[in-house]
């Protein structure tokens, strides 16, 4: 035998291995709700320089969705903090970010 044998059609294949989203992802319609209620500004520090997309409160790889309530508008700096990439805004060690965030839903949505 030349190759290996697949029960499967190759479209078939390359449908079953795509990552699946299951709405994950933030909707045109939902990042611009968020945006909208953020007022086109970083939550934390207040730039009007803001990430093309939503920074995910809860990450997607720990089955955050795509959600209003699940989204923040950030700029590219305190989405880093967020990300525990950089030390936050105004001095805050990087590991205080992610709770930061979750602490302002709480705050702000709930």
């Amino acid at each position: 035998m030349l190759g290996k044998y697949y029960p499967y059609s190759k479209e078939q294949q390359l449908q079953h291995n795509r990552k699946r989203t299951k709405n994950k992802d933030f909707s045109l319609s939902v990042k611009l709700a968020i945006f909208e209620r953020d007022q086109y500004r970083c939550v934390k520090c207040g730039s009007h320089l803001i990430d093309s997309v939503p920074h995910h409160i809860t990450y997607k790889s720990q089955g955050g969705m795509g959600t209003k309530c699940n989204g923040a508008t950030t700029c590219r700096r305190c989405h880093d903090w967020a990300h525990h990439k950089c030390n936050g805004p105004y001095g805050e060690p990087s590991s205080e970010g992610r709770q930061w965030f979750v602490d302002w839903r709480e705050r702000m949505l709930d």
